[in-house]
């Protein structure tokens, strides 16, 4: 399939969902012709059709907040695109990092105030969680209590699970190594909650290092005088 197979609609319009690449989250939600998907091959910039101004736009070009192309895919209908990209700053206008922010209720209605829950996964979900039991502590919750036992029995917890991850892979059991590898995650965010780190700031710290080695130059020795 190339560009031409595409099937852009009536207006030769094509729905491009986007994604953040780091940590998954959807971002937006916009329109491309064939001129905004070339243009964003080209320039590696997304690109959008407004259909409200009837114009090519790049995402950001006024406020600054651009979207970098990571990857592009299309759909199995060949109907609708897929963009991973690396968003500079909020994608949303009104300042949010993304549009997805109002919750439909299961009366069919919006209510409450904006939410984080539909960004990322499973690990901002449990991040939340931590948070939430950081700032309003419950009797009966393993979290709760170990946040406050202080950053010492936080951070033993860690290091002990590492040492469970460690002995589960040397033994091989496929079940145990996930099992283990589960915990030590989950405490590796409790610690990063206890200390107020986003998990987003470690996948912006991982989005630097991809695609570069890991192995440090080694120094050369230096010279007699």
């Amino acid at each position: 399939m190339d560009m031409n197979q595409l099937k852009f609609d009536g207006q030769g319009l094509i729905p491009a969902v986007v994604q953040d690449w780091r940590d998954g989250s959807v971002l937006m939600l916009a329109f491309m012709n064939k001129e905004a998907l070339q243009k964003t091959l080209e320039t590696k910039s997304v690109h959008f059709w407004s259909r409200s101004r009837n114009k090519l736009w790049e995402k950001g070009e006024t406020s600054g907040h651009r979207l970098i192309l990571k990857d592009l895919f299309v759909d199995c209908d060949g109907d609708t695109i897929l963009v991973k990209a690396e968003p500079v700053g909020p994608t949303c206008h009104t300042g949010e990092k993304a549009c997805f922010f109002t919750r439909l209720e299961s009366t069919g209605k919006t209510e409450g105030g904006k939410t984080a829950d539909a960004f990322g996964g499973i690990m901002e979900r449990l991040y939340q969680t931590v948070l939430d039991r950081k700032r309003s502590p419950k009797p009966d919750s393993y979290v709760s209590s170990l946040l406050q036992s202080g950053a010492d029995k936080v951070l033993k917890k860690v290091v002990e699970e590492a040492g469970e991850v460690a002995l589960a892979a040397k033994g091989g059991k496929r079940d145990e190594i996930i099992y283990e590898a589960a915990d030590l995650l989950f405490h590796t965010l409790v610690a990063l909650g206890y200390h107020d780190v986003k998990p987003e700031e470690v996948y912006r710290e991982l989005a630097g290092r991809f695609g570069k080695s890991g192995l440090r130059p080694e120094k050369k020795p230096q010279g007699k005088p």
